[in-house]
């Protein structure tokens, strides 16, 4: 048998063993990490054992090979680089990898007798999106809730499965049968909801619930921190001209694009940390020959204002169809020449907003904070708020939304002059 293990922890390489699989494909992404656990004996090299350091969906997305037994051992997604292997696209691909008979597996953390709502929703959510992709999901309760995911039938006997090949364990065959019982198996899967929206790439559902469980923790709510957030621009926004709303939003799309930028690059390619630099530097690198056309068109003030806005419309809303086209083709230069335009364009918009507003001493305080405050408000809502509770897709479309704001505001400023 052929099996792919994704990440690994103590005593694995020992249980497969048992197994005696033809390979074992064990993929890690930070060699130090599998390097520092087979030198202190956390787990040891095993006949058939193949040591990849990739990112495992990536890994997946390039491989033609067809395993057995596919183990996703991860913690539980509480970050977008984690989120991608819990999601509608990479059950897809699992599932192209898999034998007839093979299955899926992985965990999320258990409980004892009762099942919070935070956590039972997160099942929810991931065994609805499993279920598109296999016939049979199972959920088993314990310390972790194992998903065993497959297209043939599953049985819950395990121990007599094991006696069965003649292989020996401690805990299924001493354990098994007190702590998971048929009444608590058929009671948890029970649980599950089907109305619970599933988790996808571009709408990561486990980001959303794990943001409210957190909020939950500290008996805190997301609603009112976001209200308050809202008065704060609302009263901001309340008192600028309408040149310095241009920069604010500008300020605002930019960094926004920028997060989804990254995150839509950390969905893709699995990890953004030898890149990241690459990417924030596009972000910046436009903003100085930006700067330097704007000065020269400035003399067109409104109009140039209104080209831009309309500029910056058109490359989200091409964001948003590439992406849902296939963003998982796109090569690495698209983002980045994507960041950089953006950044062009905002650069631009800043000496014909200064020169609007007069350029003396006071327009270039107020013009330069109104960017700043966009960017900064842009950095947290998009974090916070829009990519968890709208989605990548849906939080471009609303940066589209702010930009048209902007537009109409240049229009009606235009036509009254």
């Amino acid at each position: 048998n052929n099996i792919l293990l994704i990440s690994a922890e103590g005593g694995i390489m020992a249980e497969l063993e048992k197994h005696k699989p033809a390979s074992v494909d064990y993929v890690e992404l930070d060699p130090q990490v599998a390097e520092v656990q087979f030198r202190f004996g956390l787990i040891k090299k095993i006949p058939g054992l193949n040591v990849i350091h990739q990112d495992g969906r990536a890994y997946l997305a390039g491989s033609d090979k067809f395993y057995d037994a596919i183990i996703v051992n991860l913690s539980e997604p509480d970050t977008f680089q984690l989120n991608r292997f819990f999601t509608d696209r990479f059950f897809a691909l699992a599932k192209s990898h898999l034998t007839k008979h093979g299955v899926l597996s992985f965990a999320m953390k258990g409980y004892d007798n009762y099942l919070a709502e935070p956590q039972r929703r997160k099942l929810s959510s991931l065994y609805n999106t499993v279920a598109d992709y296999f016939d049979n999901v199972l959920l088993l309760p314990g310390q972790k809730i194992f998903f065993l995911c497959s297209s043939q039938p599953l049985r819950t006997d395990i121990p007599k499965l094991l006696v069965k090949k003649d292989i020996h364990t401690r805990y299924i065959r001493g354990y098994y049968y007190g702590n998971l019982t048929h009444e608590r198996i058929k009671r948890l899967n029970a649980l599950i909801d089907p109305t619970v929206p599933k988790n996808r790439d571009y709408f990561p559902q486990l980001m959303r619930l794990m943001f409210m469980q957190w909020f939950a923790k500290f008996s805190a709510s997301p609603t009112i921190f976001m209200t308050v957030l809202g008065i704060l621009c609302l009263i901001y926004l309340m008192r600028i001209r309408a040149e310095e709303f241009v920069l604010f939003s500008t300020g605002f799309t930019v960094m926004g694009n920028e997060i989804l930028v990254i995150f839509a690059f950390q969905i893709f390619f699995g990890y953004i940390y030898l890149q990241i630099g690459m990417i924030i530097t596009v972000f910046l690198a436009g903003l100085l020959p930006g700067a330097w056309f704007g000065d020269r068109l400035r003399y067109r003030s409104k109009q140039t204002l209104a080209l831009a806005d309309g500029l910056l419309i058109v490359l989200m809303g091409l964001l948003i169809i590439v992406l849902k086209q296939g963003g998982e083709y796109l090569p690495v230069a698209f983002f980045l020449v994507f960041g950089f335009m953006i950044s062009l364009i905002c650069g631009f918009q800043f000496p014909v907003a200064l020169y609007l507003r007069g350029g003396d001493a006071p327009a270039v305080t107020q013009t330069f904070s109104a960017d700043l405050i966009g960017a900064a408000c842009g950095t947290l809502i998009t974090n916070v708020v829009l990519i968890p509770y709208c989605g990548i897709i849906r939080a471009a479309a609303g940066l589209i939304g702010l930009k048209l704001c902007s537009l109409i505001v240049m229009v009606a400023l235009h036509e009254k002059n």
